[in-house]
Protein backbone atom coordinates (compact mmCIF):
# COMPACT_ATOMS: atom_id res chain seq x y z
CA UNK A 1 0.00 0.00 0.00
CA UNK A 2 1.27 3.52 -0.82
CA UNK A 3 0.30 7.11 -0.01
CA UNK A 4 -1.09 7.82 -3.50
CA UNK A 5 -4.57 9.33 -3.82
CA UNK A 6 -7.55 7.02 -4.21
CA UNK A 7 -7.88 7.70 -7.92
CA UNK A 8 -4.22 6.89 -8.62
CA UNK A 9 -3.50 3.49 -10.17
CA UNK A 10 -2.34 0.72 -7.82
CA UNK A 11 1.32 -0.13 -8.29
CA UNK A 12 1.92 -3.47 -10.00
CA UNK A 13 4.91 -4.18 -7.75
CA UNK A 14 5.73 -4.11 -4.03
CA UNK A 15 7.54 -0.94 -2.96
CA UNK A 16 9.21 -1.76 0.39
CA UNK A 17 10.72 1.71 0.91
CA UNK A 18 7.32 3.41 0.82
CA UNK A 19 5.53 0.70 2.83
CA UNK A 20 8.15 0.43 5.57
CA UNK A 21 8.54 4.19 5.91
CA UNK A 22 4.77 4.47 6.48
CA UNK A 23 4.06 1.57 8.84
CA UNK A 24 7.07 1.47 11.18
CA UNK A 25 6.32 4.87 12.80
CA UNK A 26 2.75 3.70 13.36
CA UNK A 27 3.93 0.51 15.11
CA UNK A 28 6.31 2.55 17.28
CA UNK A 29 3.73 5.24 18.10
CA UNK A 30 1.16 2.72 19.32
CA UNK A 31 3.74 0.90 21.49
CA UNK A 32 3.40 -2.47 19.76
CA UNK A 33 6.99 -3.34 20.65
CA UNK A 34 6.70 -2.52 24.35
CA UNK A 35 6.13 -5.19 27.00
CA UNK A 36 3.17 -4.92 29.34
CA UNK A 37 4.04 -3.65 32.83
CA UNK A 38 2.76 -5.21 35.02
CA UNK A 39 1.82 -8.46 33.30
CA UNK A 40 0.85 -12.01 34.20
CA UNK A 41 2.12 -13.30 30.88
CA UNK A 42 5.24 -15.44 30.76
CA UNK A 43 8.21 -13.14 30.10
CA UNK A 44 10.63 -13.40 27.19
CA UNK A 45 13.49 -10.97 26.58
CA UNK A 46 16.55 -10.56 24.39
CA UNK A 47 19.32 -7.97 24.82
CA UNK A 48 20.54 -6.80 21.44
CA UNK A 49 24.32 -7.20 20.98
CA UNK A 50 25.03 -3.45 21.03
CA UNK A 51 26.50 -2.20 17.74
CA UNK A 52 29.21 0.46 17.85
CA UNK A 53 27.68 3.93 17.98
CA UNK A 54 30.33 5.13 15.51
CA UNK A 55 29.52 2.56 12.86
CA UNK A 56 27.00 1.59 10.22
CA UNK A 57 25.17 -1.70 9.85
CA UNK A 58 26.80 -4.35 7.68
CA UNK A 59 25.57 -7.73 6.42
CA UNK A 60 26.48 -9.41 9.72
CA UNK A 61 24.29 -6.98 11.64
CA UNK A 62 21.45 -7.45 9.15
CA UNK A 63 21.54 -11.25 9.51
CA UNK A 64 21.96 -11.29 13.29
CA UNK A 65 19.22 -8.74 13.97
CA UNK A 66 16.82 -10.33 11.48
CA UNK A 67 17.13 -13.67 13.30
CA UNK A 68 16.51 -11.98 16.66
CA UNK A 69 13.53 -10.12 15.25
CA UNK A 70 12.00 -13.36 13.96
CA UNK A 71 12.29 -14.99 17.40
CA UNK A 72 10.95 -11.91 19.22
CA UNK A 73 7.94 -11.55 16.91
CA UNK A 74 7.19 -15.27 17.18
CA UNK A 75 7.22 -15.12 20.99
CA UNK A 76 5.06 -12.00 20.92
CA UNK A 77 2.46 -13.80 18.78
CA UNK A 78 2.65 -16.82 21.10
CA UNK A 79 1.42 -14.67 23.97
CA UNK A 80 4.68 -13.97 25.80
CA UNK A 81 5.30 -10.60 27.44
CA UNK A 82 8.18 -9.79 25.13
CA UNK A 83 11.05 -7.32 25.34
CA UNK A 84 13.83 -6.82 22.81
CA UNK A 85 16.19 -4.47 24.67
CA UNK A 86 18.06 -2.11 22.30
CA UNK A 87 21.25 -0.16 22.85
CA UNK A 88 24.57 0.94 21.38
CA UNK A 89 28.18 0.50 22.45
CA UNK A 90 30.53 3.43 23.03
CA UNK A 91 33.15 1.82 20.71
CA UNK A 92 36.05 2.89 22.93
CA UNK A 93 39.04 3.84 20.80
CA UNK A 94 36.98 4.41 17.64
CA UNK A 95 34.89 7.08 19.36
CA UNK A 96 37.95 8.67 20.92
CA UNK A 97 39.69 8.91 17.55
CA UNK A 98 36.65 10.55 15.92
CA UNK A 99 36.35 13.17 18.66
CA UNK A 100 40.12 13.77 18.74
CA UNK A 101 40.02 14.53 14.99
CA UNK A 102 37.29 17.10 15.62
CA UNK A 103 39.41 18.70 18.34
CA UNK A 104 42.49 18.70 16.09
CA UNK A 105 40.51 20.59 13.45
CA UNK A 106 39.86 23.20 16.14
CA UNK A 107 43.52 23.30 17.15
CA UNK A 108 42.87 21.52 20.45
CA UNK A 109 44.04 18.31 22.17
CA UNK A 110 42.16 16.06 24.57
CA UNK A 111 44.86 16.50 27.23
CA UNK A 112 44.24 20.25 27.19
CA UNK A 113 40.51 19.72 27.84
CA UNK A 114 40.92 17.33 30.74
CA UNK A 115 39.00 14.12 31.39
CA UNK A 116 35.60 15.58 32.34
CA UNK A 117 35.47 18.04 29.45
CA UNK A 118 36.58 15.37 26.98
CA UNK A 119 33.91 12.92 28.16
CA UNK A 120 31.34 15.72 27.84
CA UNK A 121 32.52 16.30 24.28
CA UNK A 122 32.14 12.56 23.52
CA UNK A 123 28.56 12.68 24.80
CA UNK A 124 27.91 15.73 22.64
CA UNK A 125 29.20 13.91 19.56
CA UNK A 126 27.12 10.84 20.42
CA UNK A 127 23.93 12.90 20.60
CA UNK A 128 24.66 14.70 17.33
CA UNK A 129 26.13 11.96 15.17
CA UNK A 130 25.63 8.64 16.91
CA UNK A 131 22.07 7.91 15.79
CA UNK A 132 22.77 6.62 12.28
CA UNK A 133 22.95 2.98 13.28
CA UNK A 134 19.67 3.21 15.23
CA UNK A 135 17.92 4.70 12.20
CA UNK A 136 19.25 1.81 10.13
CA UNK A 137 17.91 -0.74 12.63
CA UNK A 138 14.49 0.89 12.43
CA UNK A 139 14.61 0.73 8.63
CA UNK A 140 15.26 -2.99 8.98
CA UNK A 141 12.00 -3.20 10.94
CA UNK A 142 13.64 -4.27 14.21
CA UNK A 143 10.83 -4.56 16.78
CA UNK A 144 12.85 -3.22 19.74
CA UNK A 145 11.32 -1.23 22.58
CA UNK A 146 13.06 2.04 21.72
CA UNK A 147 11.71 3.74 24.83
CA UNK A 148 14.27 1.63 26.76
CA UNK A 149 17.25 2.38 24.51
CA UNK A 150 20.55 2.43 26.44
CA UNK A 151 24.15 3.45 25.79
CA UNK A 152 27.06 1.60 27.40
CA UNK A 153 28.41 4.81 28.94
CA UNK A 154 25.11 5.48 30.75
CA UNK A 155 25.72 5.92 34.47
CA UNK A 156 23.30 3.15 35.37
CA UNK A 157 25.03 0.66 33.09
CA UNK A 158 28.50 1.64 34.31
CA UNK A 159 27.38 1.10 37.90
CA UNK A 160 25.91 -2.29 37.01
CA UNK A 161 29.13 -3.38 35.29
CA UNK A 162 31.20 -2.45 38.34
CA UNK A 163 28.77 -4.32 40.58
CA UNK A 164 28.95 -7.49 38.46
CA UNK A 165 32.75 -7.44 38.18
CA UNK A 166 33.21 -6.96 41.93
CA UNK A 167 30.71 -9.71 42.68
CA UNK A 168 32.33 -12.16 40.25
CA UNK A 169 35.77 -11.33 41.69
CA UNK A 170 34.62 -11.94 45.27
CA UNK A 171 33.09 -15.26 44.21
CA UNK A 172 36.39 -16.33 42.64
CA UNK A 173 34.91 -16.58 39.14
CA UNK A 174 37.28 -14.00 37.66
CA UNK A 175 40.79 -13.06 38.73
CA UNK A 176 43.17 -10.14 38.47
CA UNK A 177 46.69 -10.69 37.23
CA UNK A 178 49.47 -9.28 35.09
CA UNK A 179 49.20 -9.97 31.38
CA UNK A 180 50.69 -8.71 28.15
CA UNK A 181 48.56 -6.15 26.31
CA UNK A 182 48.66 -3.97 23.19
CA UNK A 183 49.70 -0.49 24.35
CA UNK A 184 49.15 2.44 22.00
CA UNK A 185 51.69 5.21 22.70
CA UNK A 186 49.62 7.75 20.75
CA UNK A 187 46.28 7.09 22.45
CA UNK A 188 48.02 6.26 25.75
CA UNK A 189 45.69 3.33 26.32
CA UNK A 190 45.33 -0.42 25.86
CA UNK A 191 43.92 -1.80 22.61
CA UNK A 192 42.14 -5.12 22.28
CA UNK A 193 43.49 -7.69 19.82
CA UNK A 194 40.51 -6.90 17.56
CA UNK A 195 41.58 -3.25 17.35
CA UNK A 196 45.13 -4.06 16.25
CA UNK A 197 46.12 -4.66 12.65
CA UNK A 198 49.42 -6.50 12.24
CA UNK A 199 51.76 -6.05 9.34
CA UNK A 200 55.24 -7.28 8.48
CA UNK A 201 58.08 -4.91 7.67
CA UNK A 202 61.77 -5.41 7.01
CA UNK A 203 63.81 -4.55 10.09
CA UNK A 204 67.43 -4.43 11.10
CA UNK A 205 68.55 -7.78 12.51
CA UNK A 206 70.99 -7.03 15.32
CA UNK A 207 73.51 -9.21 17.13
CA UNK A 208 74.06 -8.41 20.81
CA UNK A 209 76.73 -9.90 23.05
CA UNK A 210 75.55 -10.88 26.53
CA UNK A 211 78.70 -11.94 28.33
CA UNK A 212 79.71 -15.32 26.84
CA UNK A 213 76.56 -15.53 24.68
CA UNK A 214 75.63 -13.73 21.45
CA UNK A 215 72.04 -13.43 20.29
CA UNK A 216 70.14 -11.97 17.36
CA UNK A 217 67.11 -9.65 17.64
CA UNK A 218 65.15 -6.94 15.84
CA UNK A 219 64.24 -5.28 19.14
CA UNK A 220 67.49 -4.14 20.78
CA UNK A 221 65.71 -1.18 22.40
CA UNK A 222 63.90 -3.55 24.81
CA UNK A 223 67.23 -4.65 26.32
CA UNK A 224 66.54 -2.70 29.51
CA UNK A 225 63.56 -4.97 30.17
CA UNK A 226 65.41 -8.27 29.63
CA UNK A 227 65.33 -10.72 32.51
CA UNK A 228 66.37 -13.89 30.70
CA UNK A 229 67.98 -15.59 27.74
CA UNK A 230 66.43 -18.68 26.19
CA UNK A 231 67.82 -21.58 24.17
CA UNK A 232 66.24 -24.77 22.85
CA UNK A 233 66.38 -27.72 25.30
CA UNK A 234 68.08 -29.94 22.69
CA UNK A 235 70.65 -27.36 21.58
CA UNK A 236 73.94 -28.87 22.81
CA UNK A 237 75.88 -25.67 22.09
CA UNK A 238 74.39 -23.92 25.11
CA UNK A 239 73.62 -26.81 27.45
CA UNK A 240 76.31 -25.74 29.96
CA UNK A 241 74.74 -22.29 30.35
CA UNK A 242 71.16 -23.42 31.12
CA UNK A 243 70.21 -22.52 34.67
CA UNK A 244 72.99 -19.97 35.11
CA UNK A 245 72.45 -16.27 35.81
CA UNK A 246 74.61 -13.74 33.97
CA UNK A 247 75.46 -10.26 35.26
CA UNK A 248 75.38 -7.86 32.32
CA UNK A 249 76.51 -4.19 32.68
CA UNK A 250 73.86 -1.71 31.53
CA UNK A 251 73.03 1.98 31.73
CA UNK A 252 70.97 1.39 34.90
CA UNK A 253 73.73 -0.72 36.46
CA UNK A 254 74.16 -4.46 36.18
CA UNK A 255 71.13 -6.45 34.99
CA UNK A 256 70.78 -10.13 35.89
CA UNK A 257 69.53 -12.45 33.18
CA UNK A 258 68.86 -16.13 33.69
CA UNK A 259 69.51 -18.64 30.90
CA UNK A 260 66.57 -21.04 30.43
CA UNK A 261 65.76 -23.87 28.04
CA UNK A 262 62.42 -23.54 26.26
CA UNK A 263 60.89 -25.33 23.27
CA UNK A 264 59.59 -22.00 21.90
CA UNK A 265 63.12 -21.18 20.72
CA UNK A 266 64.06 -22.00 17.14
CA UNK A 267 67.71 -23.21 17.30
CA UNK A 268 68.15 -22.26 13.63
CA UNK A 269 67.10 -18.66 14.17
CA UNK A 270 70.08 -16.32 14.47
CA UNK A 271 72.56 -17.83 16.93
CA UNK A 272 69.95 -20.03 18.60
CA UNK A 273 69.79 -17.69 21.62
CA UNK A 274 66.95 -15.22 22.16
CA UNK A 275 66.54 -12.44 24.70
CA UNK A 276 63.45 -12.73 26.93
CA UNK A 277 61.59 -9.52 27.76
CA UNK A 278 58.43 -10.66 29.62
CA UNK A 279 57.07 -7.12 29.86
CA UNK A 280 57.23 -6.49 26.10
CA UNK A 281 56.41 -9.48 23.92
CA UNK A 282 53.58 -12.07 24.19
CA UNK A 283 55.91 -15.01 23.47
CA UNK A 284 58.47 -13.71 25.95
CA UNK A 285 55.69 -13.21 28.50
CA UNK A 286 54.71 -16.89 28.28
CA UNK A 287 58.35 -18.01 28.45
CA UNK A 288 58.79 -15.83 31.51
CA UNK A 289 55.77 -17.39 33.19
CA UNK A 290 56.94 -20.92 32.49
CA UNK A 291 60.36 -20.24 34.00
CA UNK A 292 59.28 -17.77 36.71
CA UNK A 293 61.30 -14.91 35.25
CA UNK A 294 60.64 -11.46 36.67
CA UNK A 295 59.03 -8.81 34.50
CA UNK A 296 60.40 -5.29 34.60
CA UNK A 297 59.68 -1.99 32.91
CA UNK A 298 62.50 0.53 32.76
CA UNK A 299 61.67 4.16 33.37
CA UNK A 300 63.92 5.01 30.44
CA UNK A 301 61.67 3.20 27.97
CA UNK A 302 58.23 3.42 29.58
CA UNK A 303 57.78 6.97 30.84
CA UNK A 304 57.35 10.26 28.97
CA UNK A 305 60.79 11.35 30.19
CA UNK A 306 62.41 8.19 28.86
CA UNK A 307 64.61 7.94 25.81
CA UNK A 308 62.35 5.63 23.81
CA UNK A 309 59.31 7.86 24.21
CA UNK A 310 61.09 11.16 23.76
CA UNK A 311 62.66 9.91 20.53
CA UNK A 312 61.22 7.58 17.94
CA UNK A 313 61.65 3.91 18.72
CA UNK A 314 64.13 3.26 15.92
CA UNK A 315 66.26 6.25 16.95
CA UNK A 316 66.49 4.97 20.50
CA UNK A 317 68.03 1.72 19.26
CA UNK A 318 71.25 3.50 18.45
CA UNK A 319 71.22 6.06 21.26
CA UNK A 320 74.14 5.89 23.72
CA UNK A 321 71.57 5.59 26.54
CA UNK A 322 69.90 2.54 25.01
CA UNK A 323 71.92 0.17 27.14
CA UNK A 324 75.19 -0.40 25.29
CA UNK A 325 78.28 -1.23 27.27
CA UNK A 326 81.74 -2.64 26.78
CA UNK A 327 80.52 -6.20 27.32
CA UNK A 328 77.13 -5.84 25.64
CA UNK A 329 77.41 -4.43 22.13
CA UNK A 330 75.56 -5.00 18.90
CA UNK A 331 76.17 -5.02 15.20
CA UNK A 332 73.37 -5.30 12.69
CA UNK A 333 72.33 -6.13 9.15
CA UNK A 334 68.95 -6.37 7.36
CA UNK A 335 67.71 -9.91 7.72
CA UNK A 336 64.09 -10.89 8.19
CA UNK A 337 60.63 -9.29 8.21
CA UNK A 338 59.57 -7.92 11.55
CA UNK A 339 55.94 -8.05 12.64
CA UNK A 340 54.70 -4.63 13.72
CA UNK A 341 51.28 -3.97 15.21
CA UNK A 342 49.33 -0.84 14.48
CA UNK A 343 45.93 0.67 15.19
CA UNK A 344 45.06 3.38 12.70
CA UNK A 345 48.11 5.60 12.66
CA UNK A 346 49.22 4.44 16.09
CA UNK A 347 51.94 1.98 16.96
CA UNK A 348 50.81 -0.75 19.31
CA UNK A 349 53.56 -2.21 21.44
CA UNK A 350 53.34 -5.03 23.92
CA UNK A 351 53.34 -3.88 27.50
CA UNK A 352 52.58 -5.58 30.77
CA UNK A 353 49.42 -4.40 32.49
CA UNK A 354 47.25 -5.64 35.33
CA UNK A 355 44.28 -7.17 33.55
CA UNK A 356 41.04 -8.74 34.74
CA UNK A 357 40.04 -11.82 32.78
Amino acid sequence: MTDRSSDAPISDRYEPAAVEARWYPIWEKHGYFRPEVPSRKKPFSIVIPPPNVTGSLHMGHALDNSLQDIVVRLKRMDGFNTLWQPGTDHAGIATQVVVERQLAAEGKKKDELGREAFVKRVWQWKEESGGAIIRQLKRLGASCDWSRERFTMDEGLSRAVREVFVRLYKEGLIYRDDYIVNWCPRCQTVLSDLEVEREERDAEFVYIKYGPLTLGTVRPETKLGDTGLAVHPKDKRYKKYVGKTLDIPSVDGNIRVKVVADAAVDPKFGTGVIKVTPGHDPVDFEIGRRHKLSSTTSSRTATPSGCATAARRWWSRWSPSSGTSTSSRWRGRPWRPCARARSGSSRAAGRRRTTTG
